[in-house]
């Protein structure tokens, strides 16, 4: 009977679906061209170790983002859409969940789970974390409330960052990717929902929806954290204004905005 009751167990845990809508599983049109893709450098963009991982049990994942020692963002269907019901009323079991930041890039911060699901909403799509512990190692991004005009405004500094399930860089999820040359696809975006050109898959959902900068006296590159990135759709509207497919797929985020004051207030109440 116990062997039994481990394989169920086992088989569960084997279809445990905690990082990508459904949809996000099924071909995907061609993307538009232009967008240039390339793996994560620490050298020269060291800001982006806050980006991180979540390994779930049973080998899925999603990324989030370091916002305060202890406090980070990643995509809410992460923990509201699995086969396996988290009680997000109570502190979680280390081994439900592995956290990986990797201080420059290289070496792995040990002993970091997530301890508490302190938000976690659908529509709009965000979570906010807390760890198991502060990560001082790596300095935690920047937080900005732009608007939606003012974000259209900086589009040519605007781009994604995740580790994406896909072999084209960065096998399985191994490595951070980045997005840049991206476009904002103004049909279907509004104030909770910002639709654009990022490259996303499965796994890439709780990833970094950024502002790139350059500062002048290290010439190294600066990143703000503008969203997270929840989905892709490969739907648009006509002008019926009726969603019909659409021939280039669209990554979906969350706007900061929709929950800076939220946000901030479970920062400053630490």
């Amino acid at each position: 009977m116990k062997i039994g009751v481990f394989i169920i167990f086992v088989l569960l845990v084997s279809t445990f679906i905690g990082c990508e809508h459904e949809k996000n599983e099924t071909p995907k049109p061609e993307r538009i061209a232009g967008v240039k893709r390339e793996v994560f450098d620490a050298e020269k963009s060291p800001a982006l170790t806050a980006v991180g991982k979540i390994n779930f049990i049973g080998q899925r994942w999603c990324s989030l983002t370091l916002v305060a020692e202890d406090i980070a963002v990643t995509a809410g269907h992460c923990f509201l859409e699995n086969n396996i019901k988290f009680d997000l009323s109570k502190d979680l079991e280390p081994f439900w969940t592995t956290v990986i930041f990797r201080e420059n890039g290289a070496r792995r911060i040990e002993n970091v789970s997530v301890k508490r699901v302190l938000k976690a909403e659908m529509n709009p799509d965000y979570a906010i974390v807390r760890l198991n512990r502060k990560v001082t190692e790596i300095k935690p991004l920047k937080i900005s409330a732009l608007t939606l005009d003012e974000i259209s405004g900086r589009e040519a500094n605007l781009g994604c960052a995740g580790f994406n399930g896909d072999k084209e860089l960065g096998e399985s999820g191994w490595l951070l990717t980045l997005s840049r040359n991206i476009r904002i696809v103004p049909e279907t975006t509004s104030e909770t929902r910002v639709d654009t050109t990022c490259f996303s898959t499965y796994g890439g959902s709780g990833g970094l929806f950024f502002e790139e900068k350059t500062l002048p006296e290290t010439n190294l590159k600066e990143y703000v954290f503008l969203g997270v990135v929840w989905g892709v759709t490969d739907e648009k509207l006509n002008e019926e204004g009726k969603l019909v497919k659409a021939e280039t797929v669209v990554t979906s985020i969350t706007p900061v905005s929709v929950f800076f004051k939220e946000l901030t207030e479970i920062i400053g109440a630490k």
